[in-house]
């Protein structure tokens, strides 16, 4: 069978149809927020190294596109690799039908289908380096390969890792799991010194980031170790949460076939090095194993251990392929596949409708807090407010009420990254954030590209009822006047479903920090 071929295809499909939605939906939360970090590059950003912001560079020609399939488009391209990478992967380790089944699995993943392969995070050139870095250590870890191919792979190793921490810390979890594989079955290789120039030339690629902490009060530490503290009191519910979590991004067949095909090991081999089997398993489980201990003690993301399950699908397919070979069965795509794939399909159709035509109001029904827990809100709305926005702004320049060269002022990343987007962006509007680090993420570096606030100067501040916060005081006090709130209703087949409220700030005093960071 020509499993190539198939190949080429579902990856075709696949593309087209992220394509699709990438073309008619709003950007998420996070998806917008990436964007701010396209707007000016650095070495890193507050939240996360630098490769997604050069992803979006680079697909939106150097922002000459910015509508949101140009900016999605690299994650969809990065999908697209992916499929290849981990077609290739099943092959080295068993044969191409592993290789097909692979593909397909990996098409079904919830995280890697459209978490990393349509919506633009730093997960989607984080999963490119992740796979290569898999395919070389395959290659590294052969029984029967030569000790000089296996040096250029090293080296070329240390560099794929080092991108692959550019684009997510998370990957530092590749040399974590391949020491650990060195230390238990293949002690030999600590005696070779491109193990070591591999190390090296990962710790100089990924400088930048101690550099700019270093130059930042190491402020990306210092958050990201807020977020992962242990051993405080026991939280089963985050803890319960993660696993939830987990089981729905990955799909929950693939993680079904996952936990199968290594029960399966304990009876037989699934691939014909049991070295390769180890390889796969010494480079997931340690970063589940990680995320699921701080999950016990603090809020955590399923899609965090995205790569670790996507490290074990070759094996969940190779234990398919086995059943299917036992079976006698020689379809292309068995019944569990089909309904793997069945999940991110209907996952995209729902979305869909629900962002367009879901005909209730989803969440609070407080009038404040009006939709708050509809998730559907994050990818909709917007671009109608930037329309409203954009008429009451020229109604207040015609009418006086607003002094030219009004700004948009907000106190949090989100709303302040889909207000830049879809209002202040398209309106040729200057939008400041003014908060603590961990309110304003950022912005604290942004504010700074943007003309400073002036003596005299008048502002917008904008507010979302699902994620309501009135004017904080810090704004309050820096303007001589404050005005009642125009409101905006975003309807939904005929229902409110969520209230936009503007509040005019008059005759700004001074006193803001010119990066806006107030406690």
């Amino acid at each position: 069978m020509n499993y190539r071929k198939q190949l080429i295809g579902l990856i075709i499909i696949s593309s087209l149809v992220r394509m699709a939605v990438a073309a008619t939906t709003e950007l998420s939360n996070d998806e917008v927020y990436y964007w701010t970090y396209a707007l000016h590059l650095q070495w890193n950003y507050f939240d996360h190294p630098p490769i997604v912001a050069l992803l979006i560079r680079f697909f939106t020609g150097n922002l000459a596109a910015q509508d949101e399939f140009f900016v999605r488009l690299g994650s969809i391209v990065c999908a697209a690799i992916n499929t290849w990478q981990i077609f290739q992967l099943g092959c080295r380790v068993k044969d191409e039908q592993t290789g097909w089944l692979s593909a397909c699995l990996l098409t079904a993943s919830v995280y890697a289908g459209i978490l990393a392969g349509m919506m633009i995070l730093p997960d989607a050139p984080q999963m490119v380096f992740w796979l290569w870095a898999l395919l070389l250590l395959v290659d590294i870890f052969k029984s029967n390969g030569s000790r000089r191919s296996r040096n250029r792979r090293l080296i070329l190793l240390g560099i794929v890792t080092g991108l692959c921490i550019m684009s997510k810390v998370h990957g530092v979890f590749i040399w974590g799991g391949a020491g650990l594989y060195i230390l238990l079955f293949n002690r030999s290789l600590f005696r070779n010194p491109f193990l070591y120039l591999a190390v090296l030339l990962t710790v100089l690629i990924i400088m930048p980031i101690y550099w700019w902490n270093q130059d930042n009060h190491f402020v990306t530490l210092n958050y990201h170790g807020g977020r992962v503290g242990f051993f405080s009191h026991l939280q089963w519910d985050t803890f319960f949460r993660q696993l939830i979590g987990e089981f729905l991004y990955n799909n929950p067949i693939n993680v079904v076939l996952i936990v199968l095909a290594i029960i399966g090991m304990k009876k037989s081999k699934l691939l014909p090095e049991v070295g390769q089997q180890r390889m796969l398993l010494t480079i997931s489980l340690p970063l589940i194993a990680v995320v699921w201990f701080m999950s016990l003690f603090k809020d955590t993301l399923p899609h965090w251990t995205g790569p670790a399950y996507t490290t074990l699908i070759p094996l969940a397919a190779a234990y398919l392929a086995r059943q299917l070979r036992v079976k006698q069965s020689i379809r292309l795509v068995p019944p569990v596949v089909k309904a793997a794939m069945v999940l991110p399909a209907l996952l995209l159709v729902l979305l869909m409708m629900g962002i367009r035509w879901l005909p209730i109001q989803l969440g609070s029904k407080d009038e404040q807090h009006l939709g708050k827990g509809d998730l559907l809100l994050d990818m909709s709305g917007w671009k109608q407010f930037g329309h409203d926005f954009n008429g009451l702004y020229k109604q207040d320049m015609a009418a006086g009420t607003m002094k030219e060269g009004a700004v948009i002022i907000t106190d949090y990343w989100f709303p302040a990254a889909h207000l830049d987007y879809y209002v202040a962006h398209d309106a040729g509007i200057n939008l400041i954030a003014v908060g603590a680090y961990g309110n304003i993420h950022h912005y604290a570096w942004l504010n700074g590209y943007r003309p400073a606030l002036v003596t005299g100067q008048d502002a917008y501040y904008v507010a979302v009822s699902n994620y309501f916060d009135p004017p904080p005081l810090a704004i309050v006090n820096a303007f001589r006047e404050i005005s009642p709130p125009v409101v905006f209703n975003q309807v939904r087949q005929g229902v409110i479903v969520r209230h936009f409220f503007v509040y005019r700030l008059k005759n700004y005093l001074g006193g803001l920090p010119r990066n806006g960071l107030v406690e």
